[in-house]
């Protein structure tokens, strides 16, 4: 872990006395290094810096141990939008635009003109288990404009748990609150429940990113609080693409594809759609995959 990765933070709190629980993170090595990985369009990046907080919370949030992931499909100058976290908080993201389209709309884009409107466009949550268990999948139409308030949508109707989420983005760094409603809460916690979704609305939410750590920014959000902080974690970026998972999709691609990728440019050239990195093979080593994969058979005996 470098210098840079004290700024990327995540920290669990509740209030004391009451079923009501939180979590605050910030990334900005994290995004930074997700945003570098290609030239995307400023609307773009806000949107796809606001997924990554989200998605880090949800992890978090739903204690799940395996690779969450939130990908955002449309028909509009975004086609699609794909984040991944794990129970380590290790995050990576990518998107697939139209380069005209989505320039020519304002930063401040919302999130359906984005995608393309609530009737061409769905958010989807993926759980994938780390022990290979059954897939979930939870799916959310673009009824709101804006992603904290399509991912309080997916909370409230698909895992039935009151949330308020609170994202910021800045110069490339992103933060975000997000608030619950444990599932053992009752009438005894309205008021906390009240007390702080009204706290965090009235915020100056720039603090949510400008305080450097967790302790601050809760302490700027929630100041006549008693919250317990738990011990903080650190997300970070980290693509899982490698050389030998490149040269497995090009057994898959198959023989006829690769020659035809050596004809018409003597080389194959896979480039990463997270990380940007590319991988090349000249025509023996892309040969080789095939050739790797050939089994002799025993000399017949006489």
């Amino acid at each position: 872990m470098n210098a840079a990765d004290a700024s990327d933070s995540l920290s669990r709190f509740v209030f004391e006395g009451a079923a009501v629980r939180g979590t605050r993170v910030r990334l900005a090595q994290t995004t930074r290094e997700i945003l570098g990985a290609h030239a995307y369009p400023p609307a773009l990046k806000r949107v796809l810096a606001e997924l990554t907080a989200a998605a880090a919370l949800l992890a978090a949030a739903l204690k799940f141990d395996g690779r969450l992931s939130v990908q955002l499909a449309g028909e509009g100058p975004v086609r699609l939008i794909v984040v991944e976290c794990n129970a380590a908080l290790v995050l990576r993201a990518t998107a697939q635009w139209d380069e005209s389209q989505v320039r020519a709309l304002p930063p401040d884009a919302t999130l359906d003109a984005l995608a393309g409107g609530a009737q061409h466009a769905r958010l989807a949550i993926m759980l994938d288990p780390k022990d290979a268990g059954p897939l979930y999948q939870g799916i959310v139409s673009l009824e709101s404009t804006s992603v904290a308030s399509t991912i309080e949508h997916y909370l409230s109707t698909s895992e039935q748990v009151a949330s308020k989420l609170a994202l910021v983005v800045n110069d490339g760094e992103v933060a975000g609150v997000l608030l619950q409603r444990m599932p053992s809460s009752g009438p005894a916690d309205d008021a906390t429940w009240a007390h702080a979704v009204a706290a965090l609305q009235a915020a100056a939410l720039q603090v949510i990113v400008d305080a450097t750590t967790d302790d601050a920014a809760l302490a700027a959000l929630f100041p006549e609080d008693d919250l317990r902080v738990f011990k903080r974690s650190t997300p970070r970026f980290e693509c899982s693409c490698s050389r030998s998972r490149v040269e497995g999709a090009l057994r898959i691609a198959g023989r006829e594809e690769i020659e035809a990728a050596l004809d018409d440019d003597g080389e194959v050239k896979v480039v990463c759609e997270f990380c940007g990195r590319a991988y090349a093979f000249t025509p023996d080593e892309a040969r080789a995959l095939f050739a790797a994969r050939q089994v002799t058979a025993p000399p017949t005996r006489h």
